[in-house]
């Protein structure tokens, strides 16, 4: 089964991209994935902002019965400074390690820009995919960037500054956008976090790199995921705690097993290894 983004590693490794403190300090979270009900896989974020930069670090592996089909693993990292509550990235690369095959991506950016993009191996696009065209490269964050969830203003953190965002996203291949509307404030429990929550719907819309013959990108567009977004301690950051989604297939489930929120507190344990197939 694949996804419309990447391998069931790089879905998790999008999923669980999220935001650093908005001050000094860092914030992990370790998520588990299900689809119907099924263990599918793992990941872990680590991130940290200073109040002008960003750094991100994210890791996903297939496990349960799913790596029967399609085992596999990956990790992700992207940097860049902030302009406000905005990210400008400047540097991302990913990593999806399957069936024995290594593929990489890298990415420079300067200013919203794409720079350039270094594939290895570099696949010529499918002849009836949506060409990416050099507008499409402008005013675009890559995959973790776009993880990084400051709300502006003074209102509360987990109001509607949380979730009103258009995110214009570019990974390398694809280029598309996610749309953000703000649900709720809803109280909720997990991985040891116990109150307000900003739950969001998420709506995803293809641009360029994508055949329009797929079925699978159609069914997508015409479905909305919800993202419940939980604060960082002492800022106006906040972290995705849990993703749900309907497809074709079923319903898909991510959520955070353990989430340290509190950037001034030290790591309550080392970083975490790379991630490797089960």
């Amino acid at each position: 089964m694949r996804t419309p983004l990447l391998t069931i590693p790089g879905l998790l490794l999008v999923l669980a991209a999220g935001a650093g403190p908005a001050s000094g300090g860092q914030v992990s979270a370790d998520y588990a994935a299900w689809f119907i009900g099924i263990p599918i896989g793992r990941g872990t974020l680590t991130a940290h902002v200073d109040g002008t930069s960003y750094r991100t670090e994210v890791s996903g592996r297939v496990t349960g019965i799913a790596a029967l089909f399609v085992g596999g693993s990956g990790t992700a990292e992207a940097n860049g400074r902030l302009a406000g509550t905005a990210p400008v990235p400047a540097q991302f690369r990913v990593e999806v390690r399957s069936g024995g095959k290594v593929e990489t991506t890298r990415m420079a950016m300067a200013d919203g820009n794409v720079r350039s993009v270094e594939r290895n191996p570099d696949k010529p696009p499918h002849p009836r995919a949506t060409p990416v065209l050099p507008e499409h490269l402008r005013g675009v964050l890559d995959p973790l960037s776009a993880g990084v969830f400051i709300a502006g203003g003074t209102g509360p953190v987990t109001g509607p500054a949380a979730c009103e965002r258009r995110t214009r996203i570019y990974n390398g291949v694809y280029r598309f956008d996610l749309i953000y509307s703000f649900v709720a404030t809803r109280r909720v429990e997990i991985a040891g976090y116990k109150g307000d929550a900003a739950i969001c719907s998420v709506r995803f819309e293809p641009i360029a790199g994508f055949r329009a013959d797929r079925s699978d990108i159609q069914s997508a567009r015409r479905r909305s995921a919800e993202l419940t977004l939980v604060p960082v301690a002492g800022s106006r950051a906040l972290i995705p705690a849990r993703v749900s989604l309907s497809t074709g297939y079923g319903h898909g489930l991510l959520e955070a097993t353990r989430l340290d929120l509190d950037p001034a507190r030290p790591a309550a344990r080392p970083p975490a290894r790379r991630a490797s197939a089960d």
